[in-house]
């Protein structure tokens, strides 16, 4: 039998005029539209939240809890100076694929050098961004064999989508969030395989439980791979992340970290062992088929280290004025998340609709906060998120207090956590009849 070759494929595939010969891809082709109702719904759901931005009031009081600046370095003039000059400097270089490496005395090197000295690992390898480390990563790690990945039901988007990139979907496990008798019990069960966890949790700011995770892979044979975008910069005495600061950086294989939050770059990072760095340089989709990170990109990323290394101020006071503000909506009568080491700060609001509906109140008043909803959260599990950043200050605060108060009367958050509580516990009740079954 004769093999198809690409053309004639295409060809079959578009019912069009035949090969070599050019065609106009029309709707009759592609059927009623690209978006599938999946996308659909998320980009209604995105319209709603967002709109307020499109119109905002810039006279009235502006409080921003969306950006995940922390130390407001995208506003520091040094950093930015010192992009600018290395962009002036340097132009837009090695628009090569990352398999073809940067010289070992180069901007990328030594800010990669930089990156493994201060995360306290073996090697680094810095990335376009992180999601595309969590792709490479699990790439590596799950591609060409059968390991089962579990993962935390409050992981990072990025990491489910990297287990589905390397084509390992049918071997995802899922288990309750920070719940390490229900990862041990799914280990048992299935196998040693990949742990993935966020350190600190995106929607809520809670932390991963890593002495318990670390020794539980030990224990089983797992390897443990760590998210830690917003720990980087932002936990520690150097902002080093919550595995260096608890010492536990040999005891987790792999980490990967956003530095678009806490270091204002455009950039991600794989902390590692050389053998996995030079695996994700070599052999990873992406490395094959992107270019290299751009030498003032580096320049950048090295220049926010160490800025990052140097707010040991910066970051005690955001921890203050989040436990302040935690503090001040639980007198309030409001459900917040419980994570007093994190200026993330999440009211637990359970209906998505709900949740819009504040979220559209609070944007009325100048006062931009995040939703979550599912897939982020757990179905009527929504959250709304706010980030005390540098541009957030005691007034802010006490003003965002002050208008959550005034609409408690209405919005009668004392009666949220109840049903929160019972939806929770009617969905474990739930998965543990599916877990026996299975």
């Amino acid at each position: 039998m004769k093999t198809p070759t690409l053309c004639t494929m295409w060809y079959k595939l578009f019912h069009s005029t035949p090969p070599f010969q050019p065609f106009t891809i029309t709707k009759r082709h592609l059927g009623s539209g690209l978006p599938g109702d999946y996308a659909r719904e998320l980009a209604a759901l995105a319209k709603r939240a967002y709109s307020p931005f499109e119109n905002l009031d810039k006279s009235k009081f502006h409080v921003d809890f969306y950006s995940s600046d922390y130390l407001g370095l995208g506003l520091n003039q040094e950093l930015n100076q010192a992009h600018a000059d290395a962009i002036l400097r340097a132009g837009m270089d090695h628009n090569v694929s990352c398999v073809v490496s940067h010289p070992a005395n180069s901007p990328v090197k030594d800010t990669e050098l930089a990156l493994a000295r201060w995360l306290k690992s073996e090697a680094a390898v810095l990335t376009y961004s992180c999601a595309t480390a969590n792709i490479g990563v699990m790439e590596i790690l799950l591609k060409g064999n059968d390991r089962p990945i579990y993962m935390d039901h409050y992981a990072h988007m990025t990491l489910k989508t990297a287990v589905s990139v390397a084509e390992a979907s049918s071997r995802l496990k899922l288990f309750r969030h920070n719940d390490m008798d229900h990862l041990r019990f799914r280990i048992e069960k299935a196998g040693s395989g990949v742990v993935a966890v966020d350190s600190i949790y995106s929607v809520n700011g809670e932390e991963a439980p890593m002495a318990e995770l670390v020794e539980l892979c030990r224990r089983l044979d797992c390897i443990l791979v760590v998210d830690e975008s917003h720990a980087v910069g932002v936990v520690g005495d150097a902002g080093e992340g919550l595995v260096a600061h608890l010492g536990l950086e040999n005891g987790v294989h792999v980490r990967t970290a956003s530095l678009a939050k806490a270091l204002s770059c455009q950039n991600g990072v794989v902390a590692s062992s050389k053998e996995v760095a030079d695996c994700y340089n070599s052999a990873t989709t992406l490395a094959l088929f992107s270019e290299n990170v751009q030498t003032p990109s580096a320049v950048k990323a090295k220049k926010a280290i160490e800025l990052a290394i140097l707010a040991t101020q910066q970051r005690d006071d955001l921890r203050n004025l989040s436990q302040s503000f935690r503090q001040q909506l639980n007198e309030a009568g409001y459900p917040v998340t419980e994570n007093a080491n994190h200026p993330i700060v999440s009211l637990v609001v359970g209906d998505l609709e709900r949740a819009m509906y504040i979220h559209s109140l609070l944007c009325s008043n100048g006062i931009f906060p995040w939703v979550f909803g599912y897939p982020a959260t757990p179905r009527n599990g929504a959250l709304m998120r706010f980030v005390i950043n540098q541009y957030v200050t005691p007034e802010k605060v006490a003003y965002t207090v002050k208008t959550l108060k005034d609409l408690s009367k209405d919005l009668k958050p004392w009666t949220w956590a109840g049903e929160h509580r019972n939806k929770e516990q009617n969905r474990k009740q739930f998965e543990q009849r599916i877990i026996n079954f299975n």
